[in-house]
Formats: structure tokens, C-alpha cells, sequence
């Protein structure tokens, strides 16, 4: 019997987080012929999220927390949860909020069963975001496949990962991780599942404008070197201005139209400095990202005593319904010719 791991990285989800496994754990239950383990990475939270995860654990086997030491933040949490499930033959990644609809996860097992080695969920509607966060979000994806050459319009960390995916992904040795362009990067047959984003379970979103604008700039410089290349092309632009200004001042100077004043000094300078300032800038993100890399610390530590994932051995235990379900259920093959693709637009 196959087995698969579903990683749900959690920060500060007291309030919501076994409720929302228990409506995880029913949808798991309907999927016939595959052990699922419900591993919660609690990202260093402070209100109790990992203890309440363990006594749920108690009632069910299947429930397991791994803690980390403190808050790493999200990227470093699905990589701690896939290096702790790489003996699953299969790993599925999503948010706890339930933004990531569950009910989804029967789909993307058929399509792995069916040959996929990825299976991820691309968003349709975003759901009640401002118009102003959906065009900065359409921006920031035609810039990121612009200076890429990766497209990830419309999608999200909800996937399916085979085992020979989950191995790949975490044998990259790169310290700064972005999960969705990884993915992209690695260049797996995938299977593309369109959804609607629900109502988030938390009060308040915890990517706020600020975060999200860090989080763009460290995907994009993690991914490409072509910024830099605007230093360039800022000097070379400041360099006409330079002339075309400088010609105009040395034409009235010698008409004699000249006027007393700094005024075209000024602003030669404020040009110039502008320009500078960006320019050390940028240069400044990329140094600073070739540091955390240099430094080869670990992009996480296990809280070992706070967690309950004590090896990735997958469990074999499951229920009579799934049993009797998968003893009717015709073998599924896993043809790996071609990539896999659908146009199945069934929602939850």
C-alpha cells in the first residue's frame, strides 16, 4: 500500500489547528488504497499550537508535529517537513489555514497514481483580496517570469510531490528556498488542478504588505542575477542625461545666455546620487544572499523533544472503510511517458 505524507507548516494556530486537521484527516479517509500521515511543522509558535497538536496525536496515531526551535519561516518549514518524509513515496504540501482546500488531495492522488511526479493546485480566483494586492500579485508574476524565465501565475504551495521529486528537492544544497519556483525550476511532468481560493479559518492574515514585498524580492534574487544588469543600464541612462544636460549648459554658456545659479548642477547631482544609491542597493541584496549562503548554517534545527515525527517511516495502519475500498479498487498504472496534463475543472 502506498503511502503519502501531508506537511502543513503552522505558525500561531492555536485557535484553528485541530479543528482544521480533523476536516483534514475526513477528506484523507476517503481516498481508498493510500496510508496518510498528517505531519504539522510548527514553526517555532508561541501560543501552544505543538502541544495541542500532540494531544490530538494521542486519539490519532497519524497526527504527528515536528517542532522547530523557533520561527524559521514558511520556506524552511515545508523544507524540514519533505527532509522528514523522504521515505513516503509521496508528500503533499499545504497551508492549515484551509485556504488550500483538502477535498482536493483525493484528485491529486489519482493523477500520481496515474504517471504525475508533481500535482499542484493553481489558483482560479484569489479570493477577497483588495484589487490593489491582485495587481500588485499579476506584477509581481510577469516580473518574476520576465527575469526568470519561470512562470508561476496562479500558483501555490498546495502540491503533490513523488518520492523521486522530494529526494531532488532536498538534496539542493542552496540555503534560501523558494518552494513554488523550485518546483518550477526542476522541471517534473506535472498535472495542474484549478481551485478557488475559501475563506481563511485565521482572523487576520499573517503576510502583511511589508512581508509579502520581502518575500517577492527574496524569490526573484534567489532565482536570477538579472537585476543587476539594471546597474548598467541606470549608467548608461544617467550618462546621456549627463551629456544631453551638460551640452545645453556648454550652449548657453558660450551664447552667453548663461544664468547665474547651481540650478543644472543640482541637478546633475541628485541624478547621479539617485542612480548611486539604487545601485549599492541592489548590489547590497545580492551580497547579502551571497553571506546567508556562504555561512552554511542549517535552514532549520528540530525541536526534538517538542515533536513527535521520531522517524519518517511511514505507518501501514488504515481504515476498514479505505481497506475494503481499496480491495475493489482496480491496480492503477504509472506510465511516466509524456508530460501528464488536464483540463479537469471539478471544484471542491
Amino acid at each position: 500500500m502506498k503511502s503519502v505524507a501531508v506537511i502543513v507548516p503552522a505558525l500561531n494556530e492555536a485557535a484553528n489547528i485541530v479543528a482544521n486537521m480533523a476536516k483534514v484527516r475526513a477528506c484523507l479517509n476517503d481516498v481508498p488504497g493510500i496510508t496518510f500521515t498528517l505531519i504539522v511543522v510548527d514553526d517555532g509558535s508561541t501560543d501552544g499550537t505543538a502541544a495541542l497538536v500532540r494531544d490530538a496525536g494521542v486519539q490519532d496515531p497519524l497526527l504527528r508535529v515536528l517542532r522547530l526551535n523557533r520561527h524559521f519561516g514558511k520556506e524552511s518549514a515545508i523544507y524540514a517537513g519533505l527532509c522528514a518524509a523522504q521515505a513516503f513515496d509521496a508528500c503533499v504540501v499545504m497551508d492549515s489555514d484551509l485556504q488550500h482546500p483538502p477535498a482536493l488531495i483525493a484528485q491529486m492522488v489519482e493523477h500520481w497514481q496515474a504517471g504525475a511526479l508533481v500535482v499542484e493546485a493553481v489558483k482560479q480566483s484569489r479570493g477577497n483580496e483588495t484589487p490593489l494586492r491582485k495587481a500588485l500579485v499579476q506584477i509581481y508574476y510577469g516580473l518574476f517570469r520576465y527575469l526568470t524565465k519561470l512562470s508561476i501565475r496562479g500558483e501555490s504551495d498546495f502540491k503533490l510531490l513523488d518520492r523521486s521529486v522530494v529526494n531532488a528537492y532536498c538534496q539542493l544544497p542552496e540555503h534560501g528556498r523558494f518552494f513554488r519556483g523550485l518546483v518550477k525550476w526542476m522541471g517534473y511532468d506535472a498535472v495542474q488542478i484549478p481551485f478557488d481560493v475559501p475563506e481563511s479559518t485565521r482572523l487576520r492574515s499573517a503576510w502583511g504588505n511589508t512581508a509579502l514585498f520581502r518575500y517577492a524580492i527574496n524569490s526573484i534574487t534567489s532565482f536570477t542575477a538579472y537585476p543587476l544588469q539594471i546597474v548598467t543600464l541606470l549608467g548608461g541612462l544617467t550618462f546621456l542625461v549627463s551629456l544631453v544636460i551638460g551640452g545645453m549648459a556648454l550652449f548657453d554658456k558660450l551664447s552667453g545666455a548663461a544664468v547665474d545659479g547651481f540650478t543644472t548642477v543640482i541637478l546633475l547631482i541628485l541624478i547621479i546620487g539617485s542612480v548611486l544609491m539604487f545601485s549599492v542597493g541592489l548590489i547590497g541584496i545580492y551580497v547579502g544572499r551571497i553571506y546567508e549562503e556562504v555561512k552554511r548554517r542549517p535552514g532549520y534545527l528540530v525541536d526534538q523533544a517538542g515533536s513527535t515525527l521520531v522517524d519518517a517511516k511511514p505507518k501501514t495502519t488504515t481504515t476498514p472503510a479505505a481497506k475494503k475500498r481499496a480491495a475493489t479498487r482496480p491496480p492503477a498504472s504509472r506510465s511516466r511517458s509524456g508530460k501528464v496534463t488536464t483540463q479537469d475543472p471539478q471544484q471542491p
